[in-house]
């Protein structure tokens, strides 16, 4: 109950900032506000200020704000007076303005907690600092097993560390090998060839099954060891993610070990969205907990570029729906999906949660951009044309266009609702179904001990 209530505060929080972004846009361009509401449906609560009623309704799943003779054919009995304040009645660019205020609004907050999780300091979760994998390059100076201590003299726990502390002129490497200390002297060594040619240790356990794709549907969970791939034993996570990503088929049979169980489990692979590798949604186990500060400046200059680097991934990964719209389905999350992200985030940490928000008011604006009727974008898109033409489009066209993309938007959101619920009860019954199971193979060994 407290996770839903908390997931319900964050959406509110999200509305509250977009919807807020268009009413002061709307207070700016002196256009009458007569709603401002937090959820959609019968109020709950509200009160009048300055001529704006502010409530909050019953159905959190996301608000508005009325202006004014704001929609198309919508007409007051108004004198000339109190005609100027109305939405329709400003220029193009100033309703364009309007529109584009809450998703702005949306971005600049996104910005500000992506660099405040920073300032405050984040965990990260690593590998420790052995040596899996060495390719050709580096086999003269380090061997798998090695326990990486020290880089530039500087200690190490995690790889990332080791990474960090490389120089561009002299490194110099202390480690352990065999319960041997030793020294090795690498010379000038670029970073990125660093990172490629020598891989750490990663046994092929799963730390996190991400919400909505194939691993969580199929009830895998932290800890889990995958043993074996179609009847083919894995040493690593490198030899697992290679059997995955290489696969021609639509799934795979997995031998899995959960603490002292081992079971099968079949296991549909999906189309990474980024590099079209066939993936089923596992993150690596990554015991070594690290704590890093940053400074404001270094704190403003990550968060902005995260905020970027995120909008950008997220148009990208819009365009490839565009050419491929048959990945929807694994694209699309709801409120379910938001619950379960949200229980997921909130184990983490104070920094996780005020980058997860920051990221939903990221997607809150990459969607509202869209040039969908009834969205800020299709708000925006008429304005251009009207400024293109001189003229706006007929209130007949703006109506029809609307309509059309109201009932996309509710056939979205449904199948959203619909996804959310299908993945949902996927994970539920495979969750059962092992644990069913586990309950049977007891039973049968205590038989067999009798």
């Amino acid at each position: 109950m407290i996770s839903i209530l908390i997931s319900i505060f964050v959406l509110g929080i999200l509305v509250a900032v977009h919807e807020g972004g268009h009413f002061v846009a709307a207070r700016l361009m002196k256009v009458n506000v007569e709603k401002f509401s937090i959820g959609f449906g019968p109020k709950l609560f509200g009160f009048f200020r300055n001529g704006t009623e502010f409530v909050i309704s019953l159905i959190p799943l996301g608000g508005y704000v009325k202006m004014q003779e704001e929609n198309p054919g919508e007409t007051k009995d108004l004198d000339e007076f109190d005609k100027q304040f109305s939405f329709t009645e400003k220029r193009w660019y100033q309703r364009a303005f309007i529109a584009f205020a809450g998703p702005f609004v949306n971005f600049i907050f996104a910005v500000i907690l992506l660099i405040f999780s920073f300032w405050v300091g984040k965990n990260y979760y690593d590998q420790p600092a052995v040596v899996g994998k060495v390719n050709t390059e580096y086999e003269a100076f380090f061997q798998p097993n090695d326990v990486i201590t020290k880089v530039n003299g500087k200690d190490v726990k995690g790889w990332s560390q080791i990474i960090q502390n490389l120089k561009d002129d002299e490194n110099v490497i202390e480690l352990i090998r065999d319960g041997q200390p030793q020294k090795v002297n690498l010379g000038k060594v670029e970073k990125i060839d660093f990172y490629k040619e020598i891989l750490p240790k990663v046994e092929a356990v799963v730390g996190e099954a991400s919400v909505g794709l194939p691993a969580y549907q199929a009830g895998l969970q932290a800890g889990d060891k995958i043993i074996a791939i179609n009847g083919e034993l894995v040493e690593d996570w490198y030899e697992m993610q290679k059997l995955i990503s290489s696969s021609k088929g639509d799934q795979l049979e997995f031998l899995i070990k959960r603490g002292k169980q081992e079971f099968s489990k079949t296991i549909k692979l999906q189309n990474n969205m980024v590099d079209d590798r066939k993936i089923i949604g596992i993150t690596q186990m990554q015991p070594i907990k690290i704590e890093e500060d940053y400074s404001f400046w270094e704190s403003t200059k990550y968060g902005s570029l995260s905020a970027v680097n995120f909008v950008a991934l997220n148009y990208a990964m819009l365009g490839k729906l565009l050419v491929n719209p048959s990945e929807l389905k694994n694209s699309v999350g709801g409120p379910v999906m938001l619950y379960s992200m949200s229980k997921q985030t909130a184990k983490k940490g104070f920094s996780d949660i005020l980058s997860f928000i920051g990221a939903l008011n990221l997607i809150l604006m990459v969607m509202n951009l869209l040039p969908i009727p009834v969205l800020d974008g299709g708000q925006i898109l008429f304005c251009l044309i009207e400024g293109i033409r001189k003229k706006a489009l007929a209130e007949k066209t703006q109506i029809v266009l609307q309509n059309i993309g109201f009932v996309f938007l509710m056939m979205l959101m449904l199948f959203a609702f619909w996804n959310d619920i299908t993945k949902m009860f996927e994970r539920n019954n495979a969750v059962k179904k092992q644990e069913t199971q586990q309950l049977i193979d007891n039973l049968i060994k205590d038989k067999n001990k009798e």
